[in-house]
């Protein structure tokens, strides 16, 4: 494994990231999907969380109280809301502009190399502790919405940052 942030992102990814000519398009789509898998993964163990906080804290209806309790309902809104999120930042991961074959990508895969690793270290970084917080959840009242949400919010940030340099490199 080579030293420096290259090697630090093969291990990571499990993968020989960056290190032939031709494989950037391809290691680019890579950590895509393992930011979009890692994401899947959060929004599928709160989704748990949910279904369990709704079997064993929501009543049932009955014909005096027909609708749950707000103080019920309101992790799950909390949690469902965080989903939402989740999910619009892989859609928007999954999205991101290809590199270009052309003069501009000739110069990021020469020069800008290391830049664009730390991007996309940081998106998988910031999806796995997503993914490792939810799980590590054990019922929804526990989740901290704030951390994740700012775990999106860097996500956001640095896909933007990400779509910057790419525009101008």
């Amino acid at each position: 494994m080579a030293d420096g942030p290259s090697g630090l992102l093969r291990a990571f990814l499990a993968t020989d990231v960056y290190t032939e000519k031709g494989r950037l398009r391809s290691d680019d789509l890579l950590v895509r999907e393992r930011v979009g898998s890692e994401l899947g993964a959060a929004a599928a163990a709160i989704r748990d969380l949910i279904s369990n906080w709704r079997a064993d804290r929501v009543p049932p209806s009955t014909r005096e109280q027909p609708f749950p309790p707000a103080a019920a309902m309101e992790p799950i809104r909390r949690a469902e809301r965080l989903v939402k999120s989740i999910e619009d930042v892989s859609v928007a991961v999954r999205g991101l502009p290809l590199l270009n074959q052309d003069k501009v990508w000739d110069r990021v895969r020469h020069v800008g190399l290391d830049e664009l690793m730390q991007f996309d270290w940081t998106l998988v970084g910031e999806a796995v502790a997503i993914a490792a917080d939810a799980r590590s959840a054990v019922v929804l009242d526990a989740l901290d919405n704030a951390a994740l949400e700012a775990r999106l919010h860097t996500i956001r940030e640095v896909m933007g940052d990400r779509r910057r340099y790419i525009e101008i490199s």
